[in-house]
């Protein structure tokens, strides 16, 4: 699964990463005119507020949402931190999501996600996970009206089976494209579920990073630096 993720990118780098191919499908892209980042967060959890893209009449839209996703039905606002990934082998059969698939499919854009290699329950090793191209992350994702949450509507993350360069840590990752898959999954009609296939899949990298990660209380840039794991060491020493 994916249950925590680094948001910190502006506007300009979703136009940089996307709008070439938003345009070569005669689509249209209205984003937030602001310099601010339209996200800074290094550590984001379940049920903060996070970007989302998502197609609404013909244009590529930025809407702000809260990640763990609530089924318009959903009387119970907790629910929402159990359920922030769907699996892609299930996400046409559950009933939680299965309405969701043919309109209501987004983009979540990450800088990268954290994973932590489970192999020492005692002593879970924490990784920062990026694109190996360092390229802004565009995961995919469902979305649904939640009235009973502040920010009107809610997410999930899709999943799939990891491969190759991450299977060594964790046997779940984020369904992730590039930019005209992206378009592709965002565009009305039958959910193109190909696309959820490895030799679609960018390549990851993986760099280990501090304990800290682990407390959201801890949510600056040094939470994704690269971290040997020595000065823990040392520390269970003395």
């Amino acid at each position: 699964m994916c249950g925590r993720f680094v948001g910190s990118f502006s506007t300009d780098d979703i136009l940089n990463e996307m709008l070439e191919s938003v345009e070569s499908a005669g689509l249209r892209m209205i984003l937030p005119e602001t310099d601010l980042p339209l996200l800074h967060n290094f550590n984001v959890a379940p049920t903060h507020a996070i970007p989302i893209l998502r197609m609404l009449d013909g244009a590529l839209q930025v809407d702000v949402v809260q990640w763990g996703l609530l089924p318009i039905w959903s009387k119970d606002a907790s629910k929402g931190a159990s359920m922030i990934n769907a699996r892609s082998e299930t996400i046409t059969e559950k009933p939680s999501f299965k309405g969701l698939v043919p309109g209501h499919r987004c983009i979540i854009p990450m800088s990268g996600f954290y994973e932590w290699d489970r192999t020492n329950p005692k002593a879970k090793i924490p990784y920062y996970v990026t694109r190996a191209d360092g390229r802004l992350m565009l995961g995919a994702g469902i979305w649904s009206d939640s009235p009973i949450v502040d920010a009107g509507r809610t997410c999930a993350l899709i999943t799939r089976d990891s491969i190759f360069d991450l299977s060594d840590i964790h046997d779940r990752s984020p369904v992730e494209f590039h930019a005209d898959e992206a378009v592709e999954w965002l565009t009305p009609g039958d959910a193109p579920l190909e696309l959820f296939q490895p030799d679609h899949q960018p390549r990851f990298r993986t760099t280990r990073v501090s304990t800290r990660v682990n407390s959201v209380r801890n949510n600056d840039k040094t939470l994704i630096e690269p971290d040997d794991g020595e000065e823990e060491k040392e520390l269970t020493l003395f």
